[in-house]
């Protein structure tokens, strides 16, 4: 009911996702707001995703935590980001990954710049040219 799909439903429904307004304007959409998760949400989120294991490694803590912190409480991107993460034990990987997240994209018109870091990283770490055809796709 809040998100505009009554009970019973009697055909399809499409339900959008997006951050910028101007989306739900131009479709003419009902609008929810949805809050970014709550820091210990999100990294109680990113740990069930990548593993508790990680925290047998205080090396890897901080920047771990400076991870989760860039993915700005957004549900998709903890999930993406820590299953990419999973089973890493290296700190050079994990500051590799810090500073894919860190750097700064430019020249994107109407995309949160944080947005795109999380989608880049997500395709830079498919490890299928297949799956990043379909990624691409279906971006």
């Amino acid at each position: 009911e809040e998100v505009g799909i009554p009970q019973p439903s009697n055909g399809s429904k499409l339900v959008v996702t997006t951050r910028m307004l101007d989306v739900c304007r131009y479709l003419e959409c009902r609008e929810v707001k949805m809050p970014t998760l709550a820091e210990q949400d999100a990294w109680s989120l990113f740990l069930e995703k990548v593993g508790r294991d990680v925290l047998n490694y205080p090396d890897l803590l901080p920047i771990v935590e400076s991870v989760v912190e860039q993915c700005a409480g957004l549900p998709l991107a903890i999930v993406t980001v820590a299953s990419s993460m999973k089973g890493i034990t290296n700190v050079h990987e994990w500051r590799n990954a810090l500073n894919e997240l860190s750097r700064c994209v430019r020249g994107v018109t109407g995309l949160d710049e944080k947005v795109l870091q999380q989608l880049q990283f997500s395709y830079d770490h498919l490890n299928d040219e297949r799956v990043q055809h379909c990624f691409l796709c279906c971006a």
